[in-house]
């Protein structure tokens, strides 16, 4: 047979070209790129959405460092087992942003600059930031303190359903601007309209006094010695304090007044143009590792994953004016529309309203809300909340949540967990609310609420003091609350109102609650309650009836190790070892005769909660068995026969560059700290605890691959 070279050759050609047939799944996106380019890491694209359209199953968009202001939309879908992935580049921060810069100032008049901009986002929406930081829009009175948690307001005299009355109010027309009322009560604010003024009056579009929310919150009703306070903002007049603005929508001029009072300097102002800085509405998605500001992230597809992102100043504003009935708002930094969503690992700090939102209404169920760190959310004191569940068989883990005007977890669909959430500085505006709150229905609910530290709430004084810790609010049932604490708080550390039915409170710890339980009845029936086997060091329990008490303990003289260093250990021999009740249908490990009372088991876990929670095994020891993390990505933790070592066998997957070992209280004092590297010997770590003294650790493996702990305990 005779070979025709020009075939040979061909053929050549062919076989050695063909790894570059395959198709392309990595695409890489740069500010510097060119949506011309190929999409490769030294030729990036320019834009999100070129990447997108190259994008199939399994691919992963990786976003080069810097600052972009085209918004993250996902319409494509992934599938099972092959996401598609937008994550910023290791090592590089990323920075998707909802904002614009404004320049061209000039001088208006004083210490006030102005400039043109067409600011077409809704006007409840529209926020200022400079040099990143949130600015007031224009007010009476001032936020003199720049604490967005005072809320620097005027006391009232009297008012009804479409005015107030009040003195030395600024003597110019009011009218089109706005007044936000909150009420002696507390529970929740309003805005309303203005449509008149003088200086001893403000007549507002109206409100139904009959009617909740605004029956009890109305000026008719007298609380806490006084019928609300209010300030009015949104008017050019009003613009007369430090970091204010104010915007006239007429001829597109927006006006403010620097800290200063000098004229702001280039690009050192921004201002809101999108609600969302990103949406995604396929489904199988996954966004990680990317930083969010000035606009929200909405979820609408299913089987997403947002994990490890920060989102700030998300979604700021005012209440919707128009709204007529309910006290909250569905606006939230994260809002979860879509079936089974993970939200893992985000940070999220400054909100208006919401956290993280799960609608039922959109069937967002199945989904995971875990190792979350959430601050200063619902600065407008409504029923906002940085975590706000409505959704069914919803898992809310591990999170660490401070600082919010009103509650701090609420979860109310069916079959729900809230389990290892750290949740503190509730109520910095409202009252009359929890730590964890809830309102029922004739449903049982069949949530579970378990280890979690509820803890240093309290409201503003003008509030009064009902700050509860775990509150099941009207007709709530079928909740079993256990192995929970509570301290200082205000108020009860169990409030339950109304008719409520199958409740159970098993092995829970209250210290220093202003009372340990407390249940407004208001007529109706209660029936199939108990409460077993909880510790309080105040009284009192429930004295109503359809409330089963057995086997709980009210002791001043503290039975636990060092409360006030929080560790709630009982000590042994103490009032609480021993002493409880095992419970039929309740699965409890516990060590000794019986079960100790309360929240923590002398001899078991010192578990503790917030996104490095420790969970309870049952048990203070460690097995050669034990994995450091569940997924096995670092390898087996070794208890010493030198019970002053401790080793880890390391897997060949388990990335050392950089990678620390750190040594914690159980408190989370840091005590020592490690580099990997120094201390591995034939894929060993091995470090001795010479120093220590007997007791339990954490110890805490930081790398590349995540943060990972387990006790160790030195005897």
């Amino acid at each position: 047979m005779t070979i025709n070279k020009s075939n040979v050759l061909f053929i050549f050609c062919l076989v050695f070209s063909m790894p570059f047939l395959v198709a392309q799944n990595t695409f890489y996106v740069a500010t510097n790129g060119n949506d011309s380019n190929s999409g490769t890491k030294t030729s990036p694209f320019k834009t999100f959405n070129r990447a997108m359209s190259q994008m199939t199953p399994g691919s992963t968009c990786i976003i080069r460092g810097g600052t972009y202001d085209e918004r993250l939309v996902v319409s494509k879908d992934g599938t099972v087992g092959n996401y598609l992935t937008f994550k910023a580049e290791d090592g590089e921060r990323v920075e998707v942003k909802a904002t614009k810069v404004i320049n061209g100032w000039q001088a208006h008049a004083g210490s006030i600059y102005k400039t043109t901009v067409d600011m077409s986002l809704g006007e409840r929406f529209r926020s200022i930031y400079h040099y990143g930081e949130y600015m007031d829009l224009a007010r009476w009175p001032n936020n003199t303190d720049d604490d967005r948690w005072t809320i620097d307001c005027k006391f009232i005299d009297s008012g009804g359903s479409d005015f107030f009355e009040l003195t030395d109010v600024p003597n110019f027309d009011w009218t089109g601007g706005y007044v936000y009322y909150l009420g002696g009560h507390s529970g929740t604010s309003w805005i309303r309209e203005i449509t008149s003024s003088s200086t001893t009056r403000i007549e507002h579009v109206g409100v139904d006094i009959t009617k909740w929310p605004f029956d009890p919150h109305n000026p008719t009703i007298l609380r806490n010695g006084h019928r609300g306070q209010l300030y009015l903002f949104n008017k050019l007049e009003a613009l007369d304090h430090a970091n204010e603005w104010y915007y006239d929508d007429a001829t597109n001029t927006l006006y403010f007044q620097t800290s200063d009072g000098n004229i702001p300097e280039d690009d050192s102002v921004e201002y809101t143009t999108h609600r969302y800085t990103s949406e995604i509405n396929g489904d199988y998605v996954k966004v990680e590792g990317i930083e969010f500001f000035g606009g929200g992230i909405k979820v609408k597809g299913d089987f997403n994953i947002i994990e490890n992102n920060k989102i700030s100043h998300a979604i700021e504003g005012f209440a919707d004016a128009s709204q007529t009935s309910g006290a909250s708002v569905g606006d939230a930094a994260i809002e979860v529309l879509g079936e089974s969503t993970v939200v893992r690992g985000c940070t999220i700090n400054h909100s208006s309203f919401n956290g993280i939102i799960v609608n039922n209404w959109a069937d967002a169920h199945n989904s995971i809300i875990e190792k979350n760190t959430i601050s200063n959310v619902n600065y407008v004191g409504i029923h906002t909340t940085p975590i706000r569940s409505t959704a069914n068989n919803v898992k809310v883990l591990k999170n660490t949540v401070f600082n919010s005007g009103r509650d701090g977890i609420y979860v109310s669909g069916d079959n729900c967990e809230v389990a290892y959430n750290d949740v503190s500085k509730a109520q910095l505006i409202n009252a009359d609310s929890g730590v964890f709150y809830t309102v029922g229905n004739d449903d049982l609910k069949g949530t579970e609420i378990h280890h979690n530290w509820f803890h240093d709430s309290k409201p503003p004084s003008f509030a009064g003091t009902k700050a509860a810790g775990i509150y099941l609010d009207n007709n709530s049932k079928g909740y079993v609350v256990h192995h929970n604490v509570v301290w200082n708080v205000s108020w009860s550390a169990y409030q339950v109102n109304w008719a409520n039915w199958n409740l159970d409170f098993f092995h829970n710890t209250i210290w220093n609650a202003e009372r340990a339980s407390d249940s407004w009845v208001n007529g109706y029936e209660q029936k199939n309650n108990r409460v077993y086997n909880n510790y309080s060091n105040v009284g009192d329990w429930f004295t109503v009836t359809g409330f089963e008490m057995q086997d709980n303990l009210i002791d001043a003289t503290s039975p636990l190790e060092d409360p006030d260093a929080l560790n709630f250990m009982p000590i042994d021999g103490s009032a609480v070892v021993d002493m409880g009740r095992v419970i039929s249908g309740f699965s409890k490990i516990f060590k000794g005769a019986a079960p100790d009372i309360g929240a923590y088991e002398r001899g078991g876990t010192p578990w503790t909660a917030g996104i490095n929670a420790i969970e309870d095994t049952g048990s203070n020891t460690l097995s050669t068995e034990d994995n450091i993390v569940k997924d096995d990505i670092v390898g087996v933790l070794y208890p010493n026969p030198v019970k002053d070592k401790f080793s880890i066998l390391l897997k060949d997957s388990f990335d050392r560059k950089g990678a620390l070992v750190e040594i914690y209280s159980v408190l989370g004092a840091k005590i020592a700290s490690y580099d990997v590297e120094d201390f591995i010997k034939d894929d060993k770590l091995t470090l001795s605890m010479t120093d220590l003294s007997a007791g339990n650790y954490i110890v805490k493996l930081v790398s590349q691959q995540g943060t990972n702990n387990k006790i160790f305990v030195k005897e």
